[in-house]
Formats: structure tokens, sequence, C-alpha cells
């Protein structure tokens, strides 16, 4: 079972020299170690929790790390960019599978109130600004056909999540809620430093944010359901 543990080295390692290389060197570096640290994480994930992995949550590592790839060759081509999108729209829409199959049994259309309301506001209100900002700025008609696709399903994705953390204040929400956020977050600081500011302390976090919501979404997946019972169980 150890051994099996010790494979979350070569993920931590790859990830270490990955913000090493973009920090400190040159950030065209992080190509040559980005295409590892997904694919070494998911060897530990296979290793540790095989029985977790459904068919969804397989289709959301492989859009996820399939956008990925195609954005380190965007600036080659715009049609890389173009997939590259349609990637994190599918994405996108793994995720609202995810969360939704976990709140379908409960009343869905009760209406949000408090703090996750105005995240949802405040995120909404985001995304209509940076999509007005980019299609001004791209002249590309295609890619703003697919950044209108992207930011309606984003904002069912933030739905999605605020229903899901309305519904169960426990451990599972948090991961889904926080996971979905730095995502989308991550998307728009990701627009933000393409188009506008080139800014080196912008890039790190739009990568700490892109590595932070796969990670939290992998732990709302692998959450035992048993303890999550357990605890809606302590709530109510």
């Amino acid at each position: 079972m150890r051994y099996k543990r010790l494979l979350l080295i070569f993920p931590i390692l790859f990830l270490a020299v990955y913000f090493c290389a973009g920090i400190f060197y040159d950030a065209q570096y992080v190509t040559l170690t980005k295409p590892f640290i997904i694919p070494s994480f998911v060897v530990y994930a296979l290793a540790n929790n095989l029985n977790k992995f459904t068919l969804n949550y397989s289709f959301y590592i492989i859009f996820f790390y399939l956008n990925e790839l195609l954005l380190l060759q965007w600036i080659d081509s715009t049609i890389m960019y173009r997939l590259a999108l349609i990637a994190s729209f599918f994405c996108y829409l793994t995720l609202i599978n995810l969360g939704y199959k976990e709140i379908k049994n409960k009343n869905l259309y009760t209406f949000p109130k408090g703090f996750t309301l105005f995240i949802l506001f405040i995120n909404c209100i985001f995304l209509v600004i940076i999509l007005y900002i980019l299609i001004t700025a791209i002249n590309d008609r295609h890619l703003n056909i697919i950044l209108i696709f992207n930011a309606i399903v984003a904002v069912i994705l933030g739905v999605t999540a605020v229903l899901y953390l309305g519904k169960f204040t426990n451990k599972n929400s948090y991961y889904y809620f926080f996971g979905v956020f730095a995502l989308i977050f991550n998307d728009i600081f990701a627009a933000i430093v393409t188009y506008f500011i080139d800014n080196n302390f912008l890039n790190t976090i739009d990568r700490l944010l892109h590595f932070a919501s796969f990670f939290l979404i992998y732990l709302f997946v692998i959450n035992d359901k048993k303890e999550l019972k357990l605890f809606d169980k302590i709530q109510t």
C-alpha cells in the first residue's frame, strides 16, 4: 500500500519543476514539464482509488488534459486554440453532470440564498464583462462563437455549484464548489494574460488555480459516500 502512495512523488516533482521553470527561468520551459503532471497524478489516483473512477469522471480527465495539451500549442495555430476551447466546453459539461448527479434526488429548484447567491451573481457579472472584452478584442468569428457557448456553460456550471453548496453544507459540496470556481477563474485569468496583461504574477495565479481545480474535483470524486451520509445525519 505504501508503494502506491509513493507514486505521488512524481506529480509533485513535475509540479515543482513546472512552477520553478515558469517563475525563475523562461515561461516557455513549462511546455517541457506540464504534459507529465496530470498523467503522473492519474497513475497515482488509479493505483489508490480505481473504484472511484466513473465514466463521467474519466471523460472529465480526458477533456481537462486535452484542453491543457492544445493550449500549449495555441500560439502556433488558431485551430489549436479553437479546439482547446471546445475541449474546455466539454470539460465543463462533464463537471455539470458530476454535480447534478449528486443533487438530482433533492429539490433542485430551491432558490439559493445569502453568500451562495452573492457568489453566483458576481460570477455571472464577471463572466459577462470578460466575454464582452474578449469578443471586442478578438476578430475571429468562429472563436467568438465558441467563447459565447463556453461562457453560457460556465454560468450553468456555476449555478450547479451554488445549488449543490446551498443543498449540502459538507465536505463534498465544498470540494465541488471551490473546484468549479477555481476552474472558471483559471480560464478567466488565462484569457486576461493571453490577450491583455502578460504578467508573471497573474500567470502564476492562473497555473495555481488550474491544478487546484483538478485536485479539488479529484477529492470530490473519491470522498467516501458513507462518511458523507453520516456527516449529513449529524447536521440534521
